[in-house]
């Protein structure tokens, strides 16, 4: 049709692509886990790599009604989240500190975007085409095994879903949740297509390794939607995978 060439040329010319379309779990990642949230009967999520509260206030908005505690490293990050926070009666902000797979203190790059900040390292290649990603400073932060944190912050009796977003830091994450894991109902994480393409250096598992770990602990993938991308070749790098028990 002419008007979606028209449309299309103008994303071109403009770099804004703008597609209309109606609200529904297919065009909305966001819709999609807070339904499949609210599907699998959640009581409460495990927020790890929060941020500054963009995943949980999406879950809120989107109609969940269960408990959230969010968990983030980065100093001004934590700041705006707990925030962000106040507004909601179901949402907690943990002490700050990272997650992993050990308890002590850590180092975290922390990027001038603090979306990207991480305590990998990030490839040359990447901040090459990605400046918003440039290492800013450093700091020092306590680090956890989620394990440690039970009962502290969730029960084993509570229906559990776990959300990580650690920039290339996630098997670290998991590997620190053996116990957790045992107990979550769902999973949410950013996971690499090939660890040849993720952008953090050291990044040992990929898509294949994850799908075939999450179903041994008999996770199913209930979503895929991709999240990085070369700008010039269009070759997705990583996407958001959605695992629940069934």
């Amino acid at each position: 049709m002419l008007f979606q060439r028209s449309r299309r040329n103008l994303a071109i010319y403009s770099g804004i692509y703008c597609k209309l379309k109606v609200l529904a779990p297919t065009v909305s990642e966001e819709m999609r886990t807070a339904k499949l949230l609210n599907h699998f009967g959640i009581t409460k999520v495990i927020d790890v790599g929060a941020n500054t509260g963009q995943f949980a206030e999406s879950l809120i908005d989107f109609g969940y009604k269960g408990k959230i505690i969010s968990f983030e490293p980065v100093q001004s990050a934590y700041q705006q989240l707990k925030k962000r926070a106040k507004k909601y009666k179901q949402w907690d902000v943990a002490e700050r500190a990272a997650i992993g797979n050990m308890d002590g203190t850590v180092e975290i790059n922390v990027s001038d975007d603090t979306q990207f900040s991480s305590i990998k390292n990030i490839k040359n290649e990447f901040l090459d085409k990605q400046h918003a990603a440039k290492i800013v400073k450093k700091e020092t932060v306590p680090i956890y095994k989620l394990d440690s944190l039970m009962g502290k912050y969730y029960e084993r009796g509570e229906s559990l879903f776990l959300k990580i977003d650690t920039q290339g830091f996630e098997k670290e994450v998991v590997l620190g949740a053996t116990e957790l894991i045992k107990a979550v109902k769902g999973i949410k994480m950013e996971i690499p297509l090939e660890k040849e393409m993720e952008i953090y250096e050291g990044v040992e598992w990929d898509i294949i390794y994850y799908i075939n770990y999450l179903n041994e602990l008999g996770f199913k993938c209930m979503s895929l939607d991709a999240i990085g991308a070369d700008r010039t070749t269009g070759i997705v790098n990583e996407v958001d995978g959605i695992f629940f028990r069934v």
